[in-house]
């Protein structure tokens, strides 16, 4: 069948409707009417006759055919947008799920930098304290030293070099005079360029 011409089939529709209202509103029992007298009574038969001739059976046939067409695409593009929405939507928990896992992610980024850091600061703190530490063990190790050899050179007790230490030096000997502070500022700065005891 040729290509149904839409414009014309239209065209010959409008024309024709007031023509059908006109044979509608006929007597019934008018029926056999010869087409002049049906041009009396206003029916435009040309618009009927055009009409008939575009809408015979296989226009209608074509016409169905291209409708079960138009139908089956419709039908077609629905299924394609019913799938692209269950793919959106299965991307879209996809996406919920990943923005989750991230936003979990940075939380526990966070907490690992926040013990990091914590862990780093008590390192810190406990370097600090172990070089005060060591600080106070070589003083200590050094007083001992110190005391050693006074103890040695002077031959002073213990108890009493004891009791007249302090937290900074020594305080001085009442009895004999000897300035034991002055004698520790100048151990610490003889031991302080290298010189050591003989036998140390």
């Amino acid at each position: 069948m040729n290509k149904i011409d839409y414009q014309a089939l239209r065209e010959a529709a409008e024309r024709a409707i007031p023509a059908m209202e006109r044979l509608l509103m006929l007597p019934a029992d008018d029926d056999l009417l010869s087409e002049q007298e049906l041009k009396d009574y206003g029916v435009d038969i040309d618009a009927l006759n055009a009409f008939k001739f575009l809408t015979g059976p296989e226009t209608v046939l074509a016409l169905l055919d291209e409708r079960e067409r138009n139908l089956q695409y419709i039908k077609s593009r629905d299924q394609e947008n019913e799938d692209i929405a269950l793919t959106v939507g299965k991307l879209r928990v996809e996406l919920e799920g990943k923005d989750k896992l991230i936003a979990e992610l940075g939380k526990q980024c966070a907490e690992w930098e926040r013990k990091a850091l914590s862990n780093f600061e008590e390192c810190a703190a406990m370097a600090e304290r172990i070089e005060e530490m060591s600080k106070q063990s070589c003083e200590a190790r050094e007083r001992d030293l110190f005391e050693s050899w006074v103890m040695h050179s002077i031959c002073i007790s213990k108890s009493t070099l004891e009791g007249l230490r302090t937290e900074t030096g020594y305080r001085n000997a009442t009895l004999s005079g000897t300035d034991f502070n002055r004698m520790w500022k100048q151990w610490k700065s003889i031991r302080a360029t290298g010189i050591r005891i003989k036998g140390e």
